[in-house]
């Protein structure tokens, strides 16, 4: 897999994919732009508050600061709460850490939420888009030992010593010499 060290936020929304080096700045904004509002990481389902979040980089750790907007982020299939006294309380990022966007108390992923996954790896090439659509068993394969899924859950993670693979359903995005096939 061509990647290198460094931290990146993968993002995918109504069916696009997009990826942000987050190591370029300290502090990325994230929201829906409105007239007044053009945040870093621009998201445009209506379900994403102007001023959702932001991250942001504390000597050398990387974090996510929700604003506890009305629809919410989840973070790990759980619901960032706020801290002592309502105050935002910032979650600490690690390597493959999903935040979903704007679910309100729906946990799912789907056409009015923002997928994200925090990465510690950039990937150089470009992301390859997969036809997935009716499948129930994925294969993912690099050449070497196949990942066997059943059903798997749109959103699902799937790493190999070549490459990564990202299934959301109808579709699966793929970096490096990974394939994905099924029936």
């Amino acid at each position: 897999m061509t990647c290198k060290k460094g931290n990146s936020l993968i993002v995918i929304e109504n069916g696009q994919l997009n990826t942000y080096c987050l190591d370029d700045r300290l502090v990325w904004e994230v929201g829906r732009p409105s007239g007044d509002n053009m945040p870093d990481i621009r998201l445009f389902s209506s379900t994403i508050s102007r001023r959702h979040g932001r991250f942001q980089n504390m000597d050398g750790v990387w974090f996510y600061v929700d604003r506890l907007g009305k629809n919410g982020t989840l973070y790990n299939g759980k619901h960032i709460n706020p801290g002592i006294r309502g105050r935002a309380k910032p979650v600490i990022l690690k390597d493959k850490d999903v935040l979903i966007f704007g679910g309100g108390d729906d946990a799912a992923v789907n056409s009015r939420t923002v997928w994200t996954m925090f990465s510690e790896k950039q990937f150089e090439e470009k992301w390859r888009i997969e036809d997935t659509k009716g499948l129930k068993h994925i294969i993912f394969t690099d050449g070497a030992d196949p990942t066997e899924l059943n059903e798997p859950a749109k959103g699902t993670i799937i790493e190999k010593e070549c490459g990564m693979g990202i299934y959301m359903g109808d579709i699966t995005y793929l970096a490096g010499r990974i394939d994905v096939d099924g029936e």
